[in-house]
């Protein structure tokens, strides 16, 4: 291998510039030719070239919608479904949040697109998708379980999403791409035919892990403190611990500072006054971050979210010392769930009166200032989530992926169902979807209305 040949085959820039630095220090101890300023400044430019290459394509790849992807998962393991099984029951026992060698990601190979890499992990993941009828169960991918530092595409992990129970199989895409386009932090996704040895598994959703890939993307640094909600409002009791604990699980630095610092915010959160509440709880928490999240998850009828006590993150940034917000999980959004559903105010309206009486959602609420900034947020996200921006796409993505879900043998849904799952209610596993495109249409002008009586009017209304 030749010195170019060299750097251009380092993953990244810092192997790239240790390479170089190694390099020249053989080269000077054997006494070889002099180092030229004009081979000094290629090797630079080459090993910056790198960085910058890993940068653009962290995801790029995997996350391109303008095809369906192809995932091969091999296992040498001849009972390895029943191990997948086993090491899933024995990590989901309730309030048991700790790794432990039943839990660990069975060894695999794996091929994308056609591009291969041994030794990756393997693990079924999720609860409400996991209870499929059949043997699709979702799955999430480890590329650096057993090399310790690699990636695929600059990406740790993947996860497979069987999308189950959404009848319209895009619901998380839809979500996340409005998140995305309105410039808030969300995962991306694509699509993905899955093969388990050389077995057609069905179609799947790939949804961009929440790690410190992801968070590159948008912070400085990316070492910071993960926390996922498992049944947690953000409530502070004084001496109890054992609830944070119970109800929160550290994705990250699980260490006893990092459930310090999540106490902390907690108390910080039930224990200031409203009236003051956004400049002082500015100072460890980004609100704005959340407000955002608020906004759309009233906007996308997203109960199964902060108003469970479930699927979302907080992210403490390493760099300002300050949390921030993060959604996660809607293939049960975008929703009318029958008597209530998008008829859900936007405000207290004593039918719902309990959303709002969370610690997060309570303070923004009763403060006039973070009231307002609720409310526009609405206005904003509401704008993003009509037919005007989205129908294309989602004719587009529908169409797409039909081929391949037609060949599925494990999904849950008739492909009639399937056709019928953007304009017409479908039920599936005893929940009612209303029709993707439907639901968007009536829930973006009702939100639209409700918004109107607080005097928010659309422009083009102002206009007449």
């Amino acid at each position: 291998m030749n010195f170019s040949e060299m750097l251009i085959g380092s993953q990244n820039a810092n192997v790239c510039f240790k390479k170089l630095v190694k390099f020249f220090v053989k080269k000077k101890k054997n006494n070889y030719v002099n180092i030229t300023s004009r081979l000094l400044v290629l090797a630079i430019i080459i090993c910056i070239s790198q960085k910058s290459n890993a940068q653009i394509s962290k995801g790029e790849s995997v996350f391109s919608t303008d095809s369906i992807h192809e995932v091969r998962l091999f296992f040498s393991q001849p009972h390895y479904w029943d191990t997948l099984v086993a090491r899933y029951e024995a990590e989901h026992t309730e309030y048991d949040h700790d790794a432990d060698d039943n839990a660990k990601p069975l060894i695999a190979s794996v091929r994308i697109d056609g591009k291969k890499l041994d030794s990756i992990g393997v693990k079924l993941k999720s609860n409400l998708s996991y209870s499929i009828p059949s043997d699709k169960k979702p799955i999430k991918i480890y590329f650096n379980s057993f090399v310790k530092g690699r990636t695929f595409d600059g990406l740790y992990r993947l996860n497979l999403s069987n999308e189950f129970p959404d009848p319209s199989m895009l619901r998380n895409t839809v979500a996340y791409k409005i998140y995305r386009d309105a410039g808030i932090m969300a995962p991306r996704t694509s699509f993905a035919r899955v093969y388990v040895n050389n077995k057609y598994k069905g179609l799947y959703v790939m949804i961009e892990q929440v790690d410190k890939a992801f968070f590159s993307r948008y912070f400085k640094q990316s070492g910071g403190e993960l926390i996922k909600a498992l049944a947690g409002y953000l409530y502070w009791f004084a001496d109890d611990t054992m609830s944070f604990r119970n109800n929160y699980e550290i994705k990250t630095k699980n260490s006893p500072q990092a459930w310090i610092h999540l106490i902390a915010l907690a108390k910080k959160i039930n224990t200031t006054p409203a009236n003051v509440f956004y400049d002082s709880i500015n100072t460890i928490f980004n609100l704005d971050s959340y407000i955002s999240v608020f906004a759309a998850d009233v906007v996308f009828n997203n109960w199964d979210s902060y108003f469970y006590g479930q699927n979302y993150y907080i992210y403490r940034d390493s760099a300002e010392n300050k949390y921030y917000y993060l959604a996660w999980d809607y293939n049960i959004s975008l929703n009318n769930y029958g008597m209530s559903g998008a008829d859900y105010s936007i405000l207290p309206d004593g039918t719902n009166d309990d959303l709002f009486q969370l610690p997060l959602t309570s303070k923004v609420i009763n403060n006039d200032t973070l009231k307002k900034k609720y409310l526009n947020e609405l206005y904003r996200i509401n704008q993003y989530m009509s037919l005007d921006s989205l129908e294309n796409f989602i004719h587009k993505m529908h169409n797409l992926i039909a081929p391949a879900l037609k060949a599925d043998s494990g999904k849950v849904m008739t492909m009639e169902q399937y056709e019928k799952s953007l304009t017409h209610r479908v039920g599936i596993s005893e929940i009612d979807f209303e029709g993707l495109l439907s639901f968007i249409r009536y829930r973006h002008e009702q939100v639209a209305k409700m918004l109107k009586d607080e005097g928010i009017i659309y422009k083009e209304e102002k206009k007449k």
